[in-house]
């Protein structure tokens, strides 16, 4: 399975840009963070296979400060644009 995801690497990490793409224009914050989050974990997952350390840290900050961004949208702090 490994070496599939590996060899198609550039259509697996496509697929997870765009998904955080089509997050910023959707307006309900579950469907929003649910997107966002699919995308950074299949960017994470990517990261996992290749051993990339820098970008595994990276990933992990943005999953943590996308369900922090999701908890002050939902609580009312940020406006929903």
């Amino acid at each position: 399975m490994k070496e599939v995801i590996l060899k198609r690497e550039r259509i697996f990490h496509f697929l997870a840009l765009g998904l955080v793409a089509v997050s910023l224009f959707i307006r309900v914050p579950e469907q929003k963070l649910g997107l966002l989050m699919a995308g950074i974990l299949g960017l994470l997952i990517l990261s996992l296979l290749k051993k990339q350390k820098l970008l595994i840290g990276i990933y992990a900050v943005l999953i943590v400060a996308a369900v922090v961004f999701y908890y002050l949208m939902t609580s009312g702090k940020i406006n929903s644009f």
